[in-house]
């Protein structure tokens, strides 16, 4: 399956990330945006109120926190299941959640990660409650804090046991505030670490006992960093957008959803993510949009599916769908309108089943509440031109595929469409047409986010942003509501009238002209 394959690859491209783990500098380390927190402040303080949470963060103003996200420890879950357009609450496998909250006038979302004290294995979970479960209340923040030896100890767990490091300027910091501990809690650190950690042990002594410079440039353990961030990631479900299909097979979620769909019922707390497709005309800016969702909203977990024919879930489905083409395209089988239609009806079953395969797939993932999943492209770009057909009525075979929650539409004027996409070779007059055509259609559908036409990219993500916070909020409405989700709605216009030729309406990638 390319799911796999593409994980692999995608797994591959981050061993020079794992060896880029060097040179570090002070001011590297990554800061949260200052403004969205500052904004988020009164939502961050109802989460961790609703947990009765206590952050993994030194005692500071919320704008100066660093990392990634903000990070919390959990014993006692009190009921928290908000729903609103600013906020996405996700259910991870080890009891914790993840939490992520929006501000609608910035592009950037703030994901906070709940940990269940439990999550942590019995041996760890135990030294940890023994010596370094201490609060301590911050006046700044008004929450409780994990005290310094406490975060100093989950982190050296963090990086060393699980491999959750990405990069050596984490370790520098660390060590800075290692070297401000007393000698008491020095050695209660160390003394812990060789009961829970024995097979690390060797090398956080390094870390430890050694200056910092020596640490880094020692290879071993380089190597060390490599194997541990190379074993997590080969454990992840998905990366970079791609599946590692493996890790799902025993998922019971995601086989209920895969095989009951939108007729799954779910428990009350279930918490679903949206499925959205991102259509437009050529040159609309799908693929640096989805780019961008792949790289920044990795918190979220996003699948994202190519929908294009030319790029089939199944290899197989390639190889077989170019001998069709080759057939169809010889004169002797021209001639015979009966294997013509044959075999070009045999290659639009092939297509659409393999498009089937990563709709029900893309859905039980984000149903399942795995992660968002992004569909670029759509069989819409067929609906677009060439339904309703007054010749064959079952045609195109689209017409009866199945939709996601949401649907974003990208506009682009048929210019800009000529000019960004010159190596297509697309007139003006078919552009036009294509767009007059997916702008009717559209309108026969109950749910559209319409992009109007911009070369603002920050502009874009913030309003893909926000209508994936309200997609989920929908959702989420319909599952406590029903048990279930609803997916678009099509309500089908067969007086539409299409506009642009034959020739024009129709698909490049498809076996009918």
């Amino acid at each position: 399956m390319l799911t796999v394959a593409g994980y692999q690859r995608a797994l591959k491209m981050i061993k020079s990330e794992l060896f880029s783990l060097s040179n570090p500098t002070i001011g590297n380390t990554q800061k949260i945006d200052k403004k969205l927190i500052n904004d988020l402040k009164k939502n961050v303080s109802q989460v961790i109120k609703g947990f009765n949470a206590y952050l993994i963060h030194n005692c500071d103003v919320f704008k100066n926190f660093t990392g990634r996200d903000i990070d919390a420890l959990y014993k006692k879950r009190n009921y928290f299941n908000k729903v609103n357009n600013s906020i996405i609450i996700r259910n991870l496998d080890n009891s914790s959640l993840r939490i992520h909250l929006n501000h609608l006038k910035n592009k950037n979302f703030l994901s906070l990660d709940i940990e269940d004290i439990t999550s942590m294995s019995k041996v760890i979970r135990n030294i940890f409650k023994k010596n370094f479960d201490t609060k301590v209340y911050c006046k700044h923040t008004k929450f409780n804090h994990l005290d310094q030896k406490g975060i100093i100890f989950y982190k050296l767990v963090k990086y060393f046991y699980y491999g959750t490091i990405h990069s050596y300027s984490q370790l520098l910091y660390l060590k800075k505030d290692i070297k401000k501990l007393d000698k008491s809690d020095f050695n209660l650190i160390v003394s812990s670490i060789e009961e829970v950690l024995p097979n690390e042990e060797k090398v956080i002594k390094k870390f430890l006992f050694w200056e910092f410079n020596k640490f880094y440039r020692n290879n071993n353990n380089k190597k060390f960093f490599f194997n541990k961030r190379l074993n997590r990631h080969k454990k992840r479900k998905i990366f970079s957008g791609k599946l590692n299909f493996k890790k799902l097979i025993f998922s019971k979620k995601f086989i209920y959803a895969l095989l009951l769909g939108s007729n799954a019922k779910w428990k009350y707390s279930h918490n679903p993510m949206p499925a959205i497709s991102i259509i437009g005309n050529d040159g609309s800016g799908k693929t640096t949009v989805v780019d961008h969702i792949r790289k920044k909203f990795s918190k979220m977990d996003p699948l994202i599916f190519d929908m294009k024919a030319s790029n089939p879930f199944f290899s197989i489905i390639l190889k077989i769908r170019n001998i069709l083409k080759k057939f169809n395209r010889s004169v002797l089988i021209k001639k015979i309108f009966f294997l013509n239609i044959t075999i070009s009806f045999i290659g639009e079953l092939l297509d659409l089943f393999d498009k089937y395969v990563k709709f029900r797939i893309g859905m039980a993932w984000a149903d399942a509440g795995y992660g968002l999943t992004i569909f670029e492209r759509y069989p819409t770009d067929r609906l677009r031109g060439e339904f309703p057909n007054t010749n064959n009525k079952l045609l195109p075979l689209e017409q009866f595929f199945p939709f996601p929650d949401g649907i974003i539409y990208l506009d682009v004027l048929p210019q800009d469409s000529v000019n960004r996409k010159k190596e297509d070779n697309h007139t003006l007059d078919e552009m036009k047409s294509k767009r007059k055509n997916y702008l009717t259609l559209l309108k026969e559908f109950d749910e559209v986010k319409f992009l109007p036409p911009s070369k603002n990219l920050n502009d874009k993500i913030l309003k893909i942003k926000n209508y994936i916070f309200k997609i989920y909020e929908k959702k989420k409405i319909q599952m406590k509501k029903e048990g279930k989700t609803k997916r678009i709605k099509w309500k089908k216009n067969f007086n539409r009238v299409l506009a642009g030729s034959k020739l024009d309406k129709s698909q490049k990638e498809g076996f009918f002209e």
